[in-house]
């Protein structure tokens, strides 16, 4: 026999051995979850669909450890941002013919007026209508409510 037939003879024999690892039939999942609670008690349930969401989970549940408290914001007065003021548009209270005025504060935080329970210059009664950051609010709110 000739070179070519003994090798073309031998790549007969291995595709029929079928010599390597074996294929696996592997079952792909179309929806799973996972569940997993970290040391400190909070648990994590993650959502899988494929026909949802072929990128990722399309739902993620958490819930704290038993006895965790999400720690109180305290916002600092007096701590602006650079020199951005901080326009707030409101009327004096809720009724109809209520007057509405504008109020720039010009060295607090937005999150500061946001939070506090009184402000100078603004009644109690005061129903909030706008708010925002920067010098472009001022003229942009006294066109939107006709004020001087």
């Amino acid at each position: 026999m000739t070179k070519e037939i003994l090798y073309q003879k031998q790549i007969e024999n291995n595709m029929a051995e079928n010599r390597g690892r074996p294929s696996e039939q592997v079952e792909r999942l179309d929806k799973w979850t996972i569940d997993s609670t970290d040391y400190t008690g909070a648990r994590s349930i993650i959502k899988f669909d494929r026909l949802k969401s072929s990128n990722g989970p399309y739902s993620i549940e958490s819930t704290p450890a038993k006895g965790f408290r999400q720690p109180k914001f305290k916002p600092e007065k007096g701590k602006a941002y650079g020199k951005q003021p901080v326009v707030l548009v409101f009327k004096t209270s809720n009724r109809s013919n209520a007057k509405t005025k504008i109020k720039i504060f010009r060295n607090e935080n937005i999150d500061y007026i946001l939070t506090t329970d009184k402000l100078v210059g603004i009644p109690s009664t005061a129903e909030i209508l706008d708010i925002g950051v920067g010098k472009s609010f001022i003229n942009q709110y006294k066109q939107k409510y006709s004020l001087a």
